[in-house]
């Protein structure tokens, strides 16, 4: 019967080894992991315009197993994910720096891009304000941390994967705190 890593690591002089956890990686991939979003990037030419991506998401957890052996329940995992996308989902994604105004249940935007200058009103409930460029590497980063927050304590850190279409993906990943 094999032994664990701290039963062997204690047969060859460790002394850490019992004080050491032992962190295991779960991982997520499912169809309802995807949201559709518009947006724009004005300083990259192909991008400068207003368009859509649907985006699909994969997520892995790293962290000590609690409890009953886990460490975090699929279905937990699975809908702090949902919630995050859900702010997202069918949502035209804008920088703070391009609004230009609010008034009442509406935000402006302003942007030069393809073609000349964009002026848009839109209801404020269809935009998700970012404080970054809507980038996907600026998404995935955002995105892990929101599911971060979300999880356990025991959790030490969440990787994401975005793609916002065939063969392109950016991936994020953020560790706790108290685990840099």
């Amino acid at each position: 019967m094999a032994g664990s890593y701290s039963d062997c690591a204690a047969k060859v002089g460790d002394k850490h080894a019992a004080q050491r956890p032992t962190s295991v990686k779960i991982r997520i991939s499912d169809k309802s992991l995807s949201f559709d979003y518009a947006h724009f990037l004005p300083d990259i030419e192909k991008c400068a315009s207003i368009h859509g991506h649907t985006a699909s998401l994969d997520v892995e957890v790293v962290g000590e197993k609690t409890g009953p052996g886990l460490v975090v329940d699929f279905g937990v995992l699975k809908r702090a994910a949902r919630e995050v996308i859900s702010e997202l989902d069918h949502k035209i994604i804008v920088s703070k720096r391009y609004i230009e105004s609010k008034k009442g249940g509406s935000i402006t935007i302003r942007f030069l891009g393809k073609g000349g200058g964009y002026r848009i009103t839109a209801p404020s409930s269809q935009l998700f304000i970012a404080p970054f460029e809507s980038t996907i590497e600026n998404l995935a980063a955002y995105i892990a941390e929101s599911i971060l927050k979300r999880l356990p304590r025991n959790v030490e850190y969440v990787r994401v994967e975005v793609s916002e279409g065939v063969g392109k993906y950016a991936e994020s990943i953020v560790y706790r705190e108290e685990n840099v």
